[in-house]
């Protein structure tokens, strides 16, 4: 697979791909007049506009499909950086906590982007039997990036032109949200998604990923875990973090602090109840860890967070 270096530097845009382009973001600044995110009537599809750089903050990246057509963005998992620009798309395959910031984005010229979620189950029959190898050794990152190609980029602009058409989305959202998938598996890194797609349902780590993104609140010890995956706690330990850069504890912890934060800044009213919520029994112990990955502890990070721009 090319480097992002290389995909950057490969020279200008053709002018379908311009074309296509173009179409993206009339749809995006018609819809989004003002910064924000946006949930479409078209499944799975967000929009994203932002006229200033965004400094670095953590999320949750869903099993997703991200491009961007104006800017750039930047995503940590753990030591490894995955930029994405109008050049490139970025696929993450699991739910991940991530670090992300937009590194490229002005007033005259506002990031703009936009993420389709997906179901892996609506994946799996587009994988003949020649693309599954699930029995990987050790899992790959379940992020990566590659180049954007001309016959993906003008399906993507098709999806995104049924926001302006909502009474074409029962009928044709689906055939082009799989002709999208199709392009991607068929294109520059396809083998890898395929890959990561079937692993998701038959390799062990993928599965415990899969269990602690939904089971994050409970109580779950790494031995009953790796039992659950039939895999032993070390194997577990190992491949756990070779595909999410961090180790089961962490992972539950991160993905626990972020929905604390999201609750916080919606409609939980107190610190206690969110701490509980999300699974902690001590609610010191919740205002330590909190404070030590965010900065902040619960009550100061919220309010700078809702005096910020």
């Amino acid at each position: 697979m090319s480097t992002v270096q290389d995909i950057m530097e490969r020279g200008p845009s053709s002018p379908r791909r311009s074309e296509c382009l173009e179409r993206i973001r009339a749809v995006i600044l018609e819809t989004l007049r003002e910064d924000g995110a946006h949930a479409t009537a078209v499944p799975g599809l967000m929009l994203y506009r932002w006229s200033v750089k965004r400094p670095s903050r953590p999320r949750v990246y869903r099993p997703s499909l991200c491009v961007v057509v104006q800017g750039e963005k930047q995503v940590w998992l753990g030591s490894q950086v995955f930029t994405y620009n109008p050049a490139t798309y970025l696929v993450s395959s699991i739910h991940v906590p991530v670090q992300s910031s937009v590194s490229r984005a002005t007033a005259s010229e506002p990031y703009l982007a936009l993420c389709m979620q997906f179901d892996p189950e609506e994946l799996v029959d587009l994988l003949g039997d020649a693309w599954i190898r699930a029995d990987e050794a050790v899992p790959e990152t379940g992020l990566w990036v590659a180049r954007m190609e001309d016959q993906l980029l003008d399906a993507i602009a098709r999806y995104v032109d049924l926001v302006r058409h909502p009474e074409d989305v029962p009928y044709l959202a689906p055939l082009w949200r799989r002709e999208i998938f199709y392009r991607v598996i068929r294109g520059e890194g396809g083998q890898r998604w395929a890959r990561l797609l079937a692993a998701s349902y038959a390799n062990p780590a993928h599965l415990a990923v899969r269990y602690l993104a939904e089971h994050f609140r409970d109580h779950v010890r790494i031995e009953d875990l790796a039992l659950l995956v039939k895999m032993s706690p070390s194997a577990l330990h190992r491949h756990f973090k070779a595909l999410t850069n961090m180790t089961p504890i962490q992972y539950q912890k991160r993905m626990r602090l972020l929905e604390a934060r999201r609750l916080l800044l919606s409609d939980v009213p107190s610190v206690t109840e969110a701490a509980l919520s999300v699974g902690y029994e001590s609610v010191s112990q919740f205002t330590r860890d909190y404070a030590r990955f965010f900065g902040l502890p619960p009550s100061k990070d919220v309010k700078r967070l809702r005096l910020a721009p």
